[in-house]
């Protein structure tokens, strides 16, 4: 071993050189971590990602309308008339079925038919009722449900309104030259004149469009 320096009076001694200091190396803490993220990367090596920009969210407009309260009324009034005519058309079938013979002596021809069919006469004349009573029926309910949701709007009802309508608008005119009455020529033009102001109001009219539309202002 070489021999070492002279040092300075009062100085320790250095240490030999190759000789670690007691404790062992020194230690040093690692650097700061960032968050975890996934697919072992850190927050500081992520790539920038644009955030979305959020969307206007688009309010529908509804608000009742002069015309669309008109077709209402007609609609519900018009099934409730229908309802009552079947109602009453099965309290005629019930009538003949509880008084028998007696509700139809007036009929012309009643003997003959009595003498030949006897009960089973009476019993096809109240079913005869009981039939004409089920198509009006359920032309009423269907006519007084879309009368009564086609004003939340209901764009569904509303469609099948207008269809409904010009298939009755249709029959209604066909119907001028099977019927030779003054009477029933006068009810057939009362009722075109209402399904056409149903369908001027649920297929023309600006601003009930634009209430189905949800652009009512």
């Amino acid at each position: 071993m070489a021999a070492l320096p002279p040092q300075p009076p009062g100085s320790l001694p250095p240490e030999p050189p190759g000789v670690a200091p007691p404790g062992g190396p020194p230690q040093y803490a690692p650097p700061p971590q960032g968050p975890y993220s996934p697919g072992n990367a850190y927050s500081g090596q992520m790539p920038y990602a644009p955030q979305a920009m959020p969307q206007p969210v688009v309010v529908k407009v509804h608000k009742r309308t002069f015309w669309l309260t008109i077709a209402q009324i007609i609609i519900i009034v018009k099934a409730i008339l229908v309802i009552l005519l079947a109602a009453a058309s099965v309290a005629i079938g019930v009538y003949i079925l509880a008084a028998g013979h007696d509700a139809l002596r007036n009929i012309p021809g009643y003997d003959n038919y009595a003498n030949q069919f006897g009960n089973a006469f009476v019993n096809a004349a109240g079913a005869i009722f009981f039939a004409f009573a089920i198509v009006p029926l359920i032309i009423g309910i269907v006519d007084l449900i879309l009368g009564i949701i086609v004003g939340r709007p209901s764009n569904v009802a509303r469609w099948i309104i207008v269809v409904l309508d010009i298939l009755s608008i249709l029959i209604a005119l066909s119907d001028f030259t099977r019927v030779n009455s003054g009477t029933g020529d006068l009810i057939i033009i009362i009722y075109l004149v209402l399904q056409v102001l149903v369908l001027y109001a649920m297929l023309l009219d600006p601003a009930t469009r634009r209430n189905f539309a949800g652009r009512a202002t």
